[in-house]
C-alpha cells in the first residue's frame, strides 16, 4: 500500500506543479497583453470623467474579474494539497479518520465553489466583452467536470463517515 500511496503522492505533486506553472503562464500572458492596453488607455483617459462611465468601469472591472478568476484557479490548485493529507492518513492505515472525512468534504466544497464562482465571473467577463458565446463554452467546460467531481467528494465523505460509524460499532461489539 505504501508504494501505491507514494506513486499517488508523486502524481499529485506533478499535478500541483503543472497546474501552478499553467496559472503563472496565464497570469504572465494576461499581464503582458492587457497591461499594455491598460497603460495606453490610462494615459489618454480624462481624469475629470466620472469613474462610473462605461469605459472606466469596463477597464477596471475587467482587471477585477480577471484577478478573481486567477485567485479561484490558485485556490483550486491549493486544494490538491488536501489529497496529500488524505494520502498521509491512508499510508498510516487510518482510512476512516476524521481528517480524511474533512478533507473529502473540503475538496467537494472547493470544486463546487470554484465552479460556481468561475461560471459567474466568466459570465460577467462575457458581458464586459459583449460575447455570449464564450460564456456558453466556459459554462459547459466548468460544469462538465468540476460539479460532478465536487459531488463525488461529498459522497465519498459520507461513505467514509458511515464506514467510520460502522467500524466504531463493530469495535464496541467485540
Amino acid at each position: 500500500m505504501k508504494a501505491n500511496t507514494q506513486t499517488l503522492r508523486y502524481i499529485v505533486y506533478g499535478i500541483i506543479l503543472l497546474s501552478a506553472s499553467i496559472l503563472l503562464n496565464d497570469m504572465r500572458e494576461f499581464e503582458f497583453n492587457r497591461f499594455q492596453e491598460f497603460i495606453s488607455w490610462a494615459k489618454t483617459a480624462d481624469p475629470n470623467e466620472s469613474w462610473f462611465t462605461s469605459k472606466n468601469a469596463i477597464e477596471w472591472s475587467y482587471y477585477a474579474v480577471s484577478a478573481a478568476i486567477f485567485f479561484w484557479k490558485g485556490y483550486l490548485i491549493y486544494s490538491f494539497t488536501y489529497f496529500l493529507k488524505i494520502l498521509n492518513k491512508v499510508e498510516e492505515g487510518l482510512y476512516f479518520d476524521n481528517t480524511v472525512i474533512k478533507q473529502f468534504e473540503k475538496l467537494g466544497k472547493v470544486f463546487i465553489y470554484y465552479t460556481i464562482n468561475v461560471v459567474v465571473l466568466k459570465y460577467i467577463m462575457s458581458l464586459i466583452q459583449s460575447n455570449d458565446f464564450k460564456f456558453i463554452d466556459a459554462f459547459k467546460s466548468e460544469l462538465t467536470y468540476m460539479i460532478p467531481a465536487g459531488l463525488a467528494f461529498y459522497v465519498m465523505a459520507g461513505i467514509f463517515k458511515k464506514a467510520k460509524e460502522l467500524q466504531e460499532e463493530n469495535d464496541l461489539t467485540i
